[in-house]
């Protein structure tokens, strides 16, 4: 009986299983064709290279191969599954219904979390099993990771998609629809460097230091781009792990400094996780339900919202428009820059007025 406590109920359980399927199935196909499949076209492929070392250039190039939007995908599918544990409830109404059942706040947003984080593991130690399998079976072949390093993999990746999950859920519990879950804990995951790179571009732009990113359109698109492209490298390839943290891998490192994982970020992790959970069970205990189908639950955080928005679309919308008729840095750009800025902060601030209001009279 003790331990009942500690588990969500069945009922609620098996429904928010079913809930989160249409985004769980991609997830596990997704995690399974960028690890398990993956390596298994890898060992097939590599019989040829049964014997001595074939040398890192080989394995590098091989490993590569592996689309970095896997990573991206594991990424963004995580966000989805996440936002998809509240939104459903307020856009269907259901929310109001669960509580008069015998079934708390508590109860409800811990059930969803529950199955979520178990969704995760489930997919993740699978493929680890499947891809320990892989590797025992095909002794011949020099592969530079073993057994360590893909259940170093599963565990690095539960951490880490667990923080994305819990974040999430966080954000579900300040806006009340799927969707708006969604793009608002996609822009608050990527706004500590999203704003730095922000600032920066611009900084260098008043100072008039030359910028060789202004050869493309959208310089700050691509270096975006390129920084989630090496982030994804590391979620999905088993070479870039825990047993490897002196490696410096030229290219796939690059956007993260050069270094790879550092282990002692793993409790970081963990306590952050457990922070954003106690977090979102505070302000889910205090979620207005007549709110529910609108972006935000909590009319207080518009402000906040508000300005966060506008100063980030005016930072990269000014440079943008300037860039497209100018192209080249100069008096004559900083003289347009500031009307950007102006139009792009005016049309910001319409646009998130009516879609604020649009949400509240639908």
């Amino acid at each position: 009986m003790a331990l009942n406590r500690y588990l969500p109920h069945k009922t609620l359980f098996w429904k928010d299983w079913k809930t989160s399927l249409p985004v769980f199935v991609p997830f596990f196909l997704v995690v399974t064709f960028a690890t398990t499949f993956f390596l298994q076209t890898e060992i097939i492929g590599g019989r040829e290279f049964i014997g001595p070392w074939p040398g890192f250039a080989y394995f590098e190039n091989r490993l590569h191969a592996n689309d970095p939007w896997m990573g991206a995908a594991m990424f963004l599918l995580t966000v989805a599954l996440a936002a998809m544990t509240l939104g459903q409830e307020r856009e269907r109404e259901t929310l109001g219904l669960l509580l008069a059942m015998p079934y708390s706040r508590q109860d409800i947003l811990f059930s969803k979390v529950v199955v979520g984080l178990m969704q995760i593991l489930i997919t993740l130690v699978l493929n680890a099993l499947l891809m320990s399998l892989l590797v025992w079976a095909n002794p011949g072949i020099n592969y530079f990771f073993g057994l360590p390093e893909i259940w170093g993999w599963a565990g690095h990746s539960f951490l880490v998609l667990t923080f994305i999950f819990c974040f999430t859920v966080l954000i579900a519990t300040v806006s009340g629809t799927t969707w708006g879950n969604y793009i608002l804990a996609l822009i608050f995951l990527w706004f500590p460097v999203g704003f730095f790179m922000l600032l920066y571009m611009n900084f260098r732009i008043w100072i008039d230091i030359p910028m060789e990113q202004f050869d493309d359109p959208i310089p700050l698109l691509r270096l975006t781009i390129e920084a989630l492209f090496s982030l994804a490298y590391l979620k999905t390839i088993p070479l870039w792990l825990i047993a490897f943290n002196d490696l410096i891998i030229h290219q796939a490192a690059a956007g993260i400094g050069g270094r790879l994982v550092v282990p002692y970020l793993y409790g970081l992790l963990a306590i952050l996780s457990l922070g954003l959970y106690a977090l979102a069970q505070f302000l889910f205990a205090r979620n207005p339900l007549e709110k529910d189908g609108e972006i935000l639950v909590f009319e207080r955080l518009e402000g906040f919202f508000k300005l966060g928005v506008i100063i980030c679309c005016t930072l990269l919308v000014g440079p943008m428009v300037a860039a497209g008729v100018f192209g080249r840095l100069g008096e004559e750009f900083k003289l347009f820059l500031i009307p950007s800025y102006l139009v792009a902060g005016v049309g910001t601030w319409y646009l998130i007025n009516r879609l604020l209001l649009w949400r509240r009279t639908k």
